[in-house]
């Protein structure tokens, strides 16, 4: 789809949604974990590759969001506010945007020893 779109976006921006599970993993959700973390990687090529012609690429993280495709049991993000911070990260240039609090101490346990998160 990127490469469909991207001699059309000169001076547009993608926006990749991501997950916290990017960067991390729990059973029964290793295929999941993997697809997120290759597309976090694709992400970052991508935007390497159209710097170029000065399309922003956004990597949007969040944890669950309160929809009717998740059936995550846990606590949820509000829709509305996930897509604002979107749209805010899009708006400052950012090339990556962490939605909430989760995917922000998901992120900031990878500068730690692993073993302290999967504990």
């Amino acid at each position: 789809m990127i490469r469909a779109f991207a001699p059309r976006l000169a001076g547009g921006a993608i926006l990749n949604v991501l997950s916290a599970m990017s960067w991390f993993n729990y059973p029964g959700h290793t295929a999941y974990g993997v697809a997120k973390a290759a597309e976090w990687n694709l992400t970052n090529g991508v935007r390497l590759e159209l710097a170029e012609q000065k399309t922003l690429v956004t990597a949007l993280h969040l944890g669950a969001a309160d929809t009717d495709l998740s059936d995550y049991d846990g606590p949820k993000g509000d829709p509305a506010v996930l897509v604002r911070a979107a749209l805010d990260g899009l708006e400052q240039d950012r090339i990556e945007v962490v939605a909430d609090d989760w995917s922000a101490h998901v992120k900031a346990s990878l500068a730690g020893d692993p073993s302290d998160f999967y504990q």
